[in-house]
């Protein structure tokens, strides 16, 4: 980390958001570096959470994409999601960050998180009010029966036919790239701003997260005015 990088946030204070985790005596919970530190294991906690920000940055500490997906998704729902500097402490992959620089090992991004520089990273956002940082796949409700969608990225048509799947994922702030499954090997793909799609029902899962219901009509595009995380 760079010493310029460490003293443009020498004086930010820090919270923990924990989610779906259990305290231990090796926890970062208990690091000092905090001022606060906040257990949640519902939407519920995480709400009560947030309204106790007051200017902390949320180091928010998770197992993986789900858990930190429901604190973005509160946040965007208490309308925090366009101020609130954040960071991110996650044990399993999540592919966007990954790709913006995150340090896979948990020491390291706890120093992104005390000492990296906010930056606005984007999420997509879906028009059920949903947020998403990685990406989502699209499948048949009904697996293995035949799917049709007919899907537009931007102005390109990127399908109108029977599919296996179709994934969108969160490329850069202001872009997402868009594929189908056509056949065992075909593939075809596009990117932009926007995915649309009218489909059969589709099960969604969003940073592997499964939606409770089907949908039969979506829009995906990326919102690079959401989000600002710490990076290295």
């Amino acid at each position: 980390m760079s010493a310029s990088a460490s003293e443009r946030v020498t004086n930010v204070l820090l919270a923990l958001l924990r989610v779906g985790l259990d305290p231990g005596p090796e926890a970062p919970g208990f690091d000092p570096g905090f001022d606060q530190v906040w257990p949640a294991r519902s939407a519920e906690e995480i709400d009560a959470a947030l309204t106790r920000l007051n200017g902390h940055r949320l180091v928010i500490e998770a197992a993986g994409a789900p858990g930190l997906n429901l604190a973005l998704a509160r946040l965007q729902r208490a309308d925090l999601l366009v101020e609130t500097e954040t960071a991110a402490v996650v044990a399993g992959p999540v592919p966007y960050l990954a790709a913006l620089g995150l340090p896979p090992d948990r020491a390291a991004q706890l120093e992104v998180a005390r000492a990296g520089r906010s930056r606005l990273v984007g999420v997509i956002k879906d028009d059920s009010g949903g947020v998403c940082i990685s990406g989502a796949r699209l499948t048949p409700w009904t697996p293995g029966s035949d799917w049709w969608v007919r899907a537009v990225v931007d102005d390109e048509r990127l399908c109108d036919g029977h599919v296996r799947s179709l994934t969108v994922r969160h490329v850069g702030p202001s872009q997402v790239y868009a594929e189908v499954r056509v056949g065992r090997f075909r593939r075809r793909s596009e990117r932009g701003r926007a995915l649309q799609l009218a489909c059969d029902p589709a099960q969604i899962v969003a940073d592997d997260v499964p939606r409770e219901r089907p949908r039969s009509r979506r829009t995906f595009w990326a919102e690079p005015k959401l989000w600002r995380l710490a990076l290295p």
